[in-house]
């Protein structure tokens, strides 16, 4: 019974695309051969009406439909059928009356699950039906030999995916052989289509499946972009997903461009009826589909690499600061073949636009003079509020690292940081400095006892005497703030000198040490790379200047201070003093005669300093954290000045990755605590400046790379 059932499934799908062929060899018989694709005899004489000429278009409709539904409407045949065979085959033997109920309601679904199919096959013969007849009533003019070629093509291919899809493999290529428009009898003068391709040459059927399973799992924007960019006008009008998948691979047009634009097309219509009924729910008309669609192509737009190497603080500056398109219209009517050969217009980035091209003068400075000149003498109220760069982006082309671009931006670059969220942070810091410098008295047992001492008398109402304690505690933030204050008065000194603003410093706090940095930020841009260099350096090397002097005096100051006093010293234990090698040699030579005491004593050992001494030790290792060359830290700066945005980047990671790795083998709370922060609040590259082609002179590459090293002295561990 199940083979019989099977038959006749087959049969009414066979019925099914053989009537979509004859309907197609029909229609075109009145235009005789038309470019090649003439009706078999065979064919043509079924499709014949009885007057002996061909059909009207309608008739045929009809009789098709008519022939299609009477098979649909009675699934019974196809039962009784299987009843007839069922019976005949038995011989009489009895079965069980359950078994055949089941087998007869298992037959009955399975005619109408084909009925169903058939449906589907009668709403395509309609569509290819009245596709067919508007070729027909065009016919062939004369100049159009191209354009009806094409359209019968389709037409051919889609009897073909019909066919295909409705019908077994072995049934399809009789039928189709049969037909004189598909058989390889076609005259060769004729014939303008290319053999389809076979898959089998190209994919095996585990692949081919795997392709389409895939397929089936992307979101639907999607599928109609590679639908389009394989020449479907959507995906739902694939038929044959092989045949897709085929022509995908073999498709040597998909360029980027054009996908994004695809992409785009199909988001849009995708997207534009889930808008329209939410405008009609909210009723504004504001948020509608045209607004949204444009979002989504400035977003598009802007999808590119150009940006990656830039602070968040230039890409994410607010909208109403950044330049308009008649700014960069401005700046790119200056770039004449002889100053700047542009190979693109302004392209609408994140922070602002570029241009990309070629500098056609000697250097970059000259370029920038040359056009500061002439944007002074046409448009000189534009530099109010905007800015133009010459800088290193990342190149979308796949055959460079980067290229050289003109970079329209504001001029301003304010700090991304709350105002209130920084102060909170400062005074977080302030206060924890103080704590630990406090704390470097708690091993002293002479100070615990006075300051119990104070404390019970305090309680008790009487007056206690602590001048004592300011008397070594005040020297100690002193210490600290001297060193930080000529710190912070190096970078102003030579950003004001350089017409660069900074932002207040915020102070950012630490677990191993009073605080860790003094941060702040550039507000305007530097003119060059050596300007940045040098407000960069200018900090760290008025810090640790102050903090050698502090730490050499406070060491003379600790072996020659009277006995009262020495009861009374701050501490740091040998293991505080060890994680620098630069600083704890310097105390081992001052106090111990360079003998190795340090190393030699238990890492639990508190050693008594002068709390100058104590400021400047602290002083060398947070000043030194600053030169570290990762992200926009005074070092961070200076990589960036000396190797240039993308090479900094890549060595600022490799500098970030050694030192994760050595703070656990080494034991290290200082560095873990200082990558920590800088993970939140330092990781980004400095602001653009205006030439950031030319890099720093040898000197200052010089004086970088011994900075550097003074700071690896310090900050590792002597054990």
């Amino acid at each position: 019974m199940a083979t019989t059932t099977r038959r006749s499934v087959r049969a009414a799908s066979v019925f099914v695309a053989t009537a979509a062929a004859v309907m197609l060899c029909v229609s075109i018989a009145p235009s005789a051969h038309v470019h090649g694709f003439a009706p078999s005899p065979g064919a043509r004489s079924r499709c014949i009406n009885d007057g002996g000429g061909a059909a009207p278009p309608n008739r045929r409709r009809h009789n098709v439909r008519g022939i299609l539904e009477t098979s649909l409407s009675s699934p019974s045949r196809l039962r009784n059928a299987n009843d007839d065979s069922s019976s005949n085959g038995s011989g009489g033997n009895s079965k069980n009356d359950e078994a055949q109920r089941l087998q007869e309601k298992a037959n009955q679904y399975r005619a109408e699950a084909e009925k169903l199919r058939l449906t589907l096959g009668l709403q395509k013969i309609d569509e290819l039906e009245g596709d067919i007849r508007e070729f027909v009533k065009g016919g062939a003019s004369e100049g159009s030999d191209k354009r009806e070629k094409d359209k019968l093509r389709n037409l051919k291919d889609r009897v073909e995916d019909l066919v295909r899809g409705n019908v077994g493999k072995e049934e399809a290529e009789k039928m189709l052989a049969g037909l004189a428009s598909f058989s390889s009898g076609a005259s060769s003068k004729d014939a303008t289509f290319s053999p389809r391709v076979d898959l089998s040459s190209k994919f095996t059927q585990e692949e081919i499946k795997s392709a389409v399973s895939y397929l089936g799992t992307l979101p639907l924007p999607i599928k109609d972009t590679l639908a389009k960019a394989a020449g479907y006008p959507t995906y739902d009008s694939i038929i044959n997903m092989e045949e897709f998948v085929t022509n995908l691979y073999l498709n040597e047009d998909a360029s980027m461009e054009k996908l994004r634009r695809l992409y785009y097309e199909s988001f849009s219509q995708n997207l534009e009826p889930i808008l329209a009924v939410g405008i009609a729910e909210d009723n504004e008309e504001e948020y509608g589909f045209s607004r949204l669609a444009s979002k989504l192509e400035e977003t598009l737009e802007r999808s590119t690499r150009a940006m990656d190497l830039f602070p968040r603080s230039v890409q994410e500056a607010d909208e109403a600061s950044l330049p308009t398109e008649l700014d960069a219209q401005i700046v790119f009517e200056l770039l004449e073949k002889n100053l700047f050969m542009a190979t693109e217009k302004p392209t609408k980035v994140n922070g602002g636009y570029i241009v990309r091209g070629l500098n056609k003068r000697k250097s970059a400075v000259e370029l920038l003079d040359l056009l500061d000149g002439k944007l002074a003498k046409r448009n000189p109220e534009w530099t109010d509020r905007c800015q133009f760069s010459f800088v290193e982006i990342y190149s979308d082309a796949n055959e460079e690292l980067f290229e050289d671009a003109i970079l329209i931006t504001p001029n301003k670059f304010p700090p991304l940081a709350n105002r209130v969220l920084s102060g909170a942070v400062t005074a977080v810091a302030l206060f924890s400095s103080v704590v630990f410098c406090i704390d470097a008295f708690g091993e002293n047992p002479a100070v615990m006892e006075k300051l119990r001492g104070a404390a019970e008398v305090a309680q008790n109402g009487g007056v206690y005497d602590l001048a004592w304690f300011n008397d070594l505690l005040i020297p100690l933030l002193v210490t600290l703030g001297a060193a930080q204050g000529f710190h912070e008065v190096g970078h102003l000194l030579v950003a004001w000198s350089r017409q660069v603003k900074m932002t207040s410093p915020t102070i950012l706090p630490s677990q191993s040490l009073p605080y860790l940095s003094f941060q702040n930020r550039l507000k305007t841009s530097p003119k060059e790379y050596a300007d940045l260099f040098d407000i960069a350096f200018a900090g760290p090397l008025s810090g640790l200047t102050i903090s050698f002097v502090a730490l050499l005096v406070g060491l003379q100051l600790t072996t020659t201070v009277d006995p009262a006093t020495a009861q009374l010293l701050p501490s740091l234990p040998v293991g505080y003093l060890t994680q620098s090698t630069l600083g704890g040699t310097i105390v081992d030579l001052v106090l111990g005669g360079g003998d190795g005491i340090l190393i030699n004593q238990d890492v639990a050992t508190q050693v008594p300093l002068h709390p100058v001494a104590v400021g400047g030790f602290l002083g060398l290792i947070i000043h030194a954290l600053d030169l570290v060359p990762v992200g926009s830290t005074d070092g961070g700066r200076m990589s960036q000045a000396v190797l240039g945005r993308v090479w900094h980047l890549t060595f600022s990671s490799l500098i970030f990755f050694v030192l994760f790795i050595y703070s656990f083998t080494s034991n290290s709370g200082i560095l873990l605590g200082f990558l920590l922060i800088y993970s939140f609040t330092q990781r980004d590259m400095e602001i653009p400046c205006r030439n950031e082609v030319d890099k720093v002179e040898l000197p200052r590459a010089v004086a970088a790379l011994v900075s550097w090293i003074l700071a690896a002295l310090i900050l590792v561990p002597m054990r």
